[in-house]
C-alpha cells in the first residue's frame, strides 16, 4: 500500500520536522509557521508562545509585527487573528508596511494597545480593504479612533465589526450611525464603550446608513 501524503497541517504538528520548508527557519518563524491552519488561517493569540517572562513587551510586539510583514510563507492566508501581543501603533505600521502579506478578509487584532493611532493606520491601509469581519476589542480606542472607522474610504466592505471594551463614548457611536463607509455592517458590537446617552443609542439602532444592520450590541 503507498504512503498517504501528509496535508498541510499534519506536516506541521507531527514533528517529524517538517523538510525543506521549516530548515531555514528560525525558532520565531517556526512558531508562525505551526501556528497557520490549513493555508489560509494564522492564529497567535498568547505572546507566551514566543517568551516566558510576566511583561509582554512593546519590543515584543514591535518584533512580532517585523517577523510576520516579512514571512513569505503567510502569502495564502486570508484570517489573520493576533491577540494579546501588544503590538501596539508602531507593530501596525509595520504590518501596514508589508509587501509580503496578502488581503485577507477577517482581521482579529484584540488586546494589543493599538490606540487611535493603529486604529488610523488600518483605516488609510490598502492591505486592509478587503476585510469583512474586524475585531478590535480591548484596544484602547476612544471617539477619534471610531471617526476613522467610520471615515475610511478603505474599510468599505466591512459586514462585521467589533469595538467592544473600547472608550469610543457616545460622539464615537453617532459617528459610526453617521458613516456612509460602514454601511454595509450586519454585526455591530459596541458594548462596554461607555455611551450613556439614550440619544447615542437609538441613533445606532434608528441609523438611516446602517441599513443592513441585523445585530447589534450597545451597553
Amino acid at each position: 500500500m503507498s504512503k498517504k501524503l501528509k496535508n498541510w497541517e499534519e506536516l506541521c504538528n507531527d514533528g517529524e520536522q517538517y523538510g525543506d520548508i521549516k530548515s531555514d527557519l528560525t525558532p520565531e518563524q517556526k512558531i508562525i509557521f505551526e501556528s497557520i491552519k490549513d493555508q489560509k488561517v494564522l492564529k497567535l493569540q498568547d505572546a507566551y508562545l514566543f517568551i516566558k517572562r510576566e511583561e509582554v513587551t512593546r519590543e515584543h510586539g514591535i518584533r512580532l509585527a517585523t517577523i510576520i510583514s516579512d514571512f513569505k510563507l503567510l502569502n495564502s492566508i486570508r484570517t489573520i487573528i493576533v491577540t494579546h501581543n501588544n503590538l501596539g501603533p508602531e507593530g501596525i505600521k509595520i504590518l501596514a508596511a508589508s509587501s509580503s502579506l496578502p488581503k485577507v478578509d477577517y482581521l482579529h487584532l484584540g488586546s494589543n494597545n493599538l490606540g487611535d493611532d493603529g486604529v488610523e493606520t488600518i483605516a488609510a491601509c490598502d492591505l486592509f480593504s478587503e476585510i469583512t469581519t474586524l475585531n478590535l476589542e480591548n484596544n484602547g480606542i476612544t471617539e477619534r479612533g471610531a471617526k476613522a472607522l467610520a471615515t475610511s474610504p478603505v474599510l468599505t466592505k466591512l459586514t462585521s465589526l467589533n469595538l467592544v471594551d473600547n472608550r469610543v463614548r457616545d460622539q464615537g457611536a453617532f459617528a459610526i450611525a453617521n458613516s456612509d463607509n460602514l454601511s454595509g455592517l450586519i454585526y455591530l458590537h459596541l458594548g462596554g464603550n461607555q455611551i450613556k446617552s439614550e440619544d447615542a443609542k437609538k441613533a445606532l439602532r434608528e441609523s438611516k446608513k446602517l441599513t443592513h444592520l441585523e445585530k447589534l450590541k450597545v451597553f
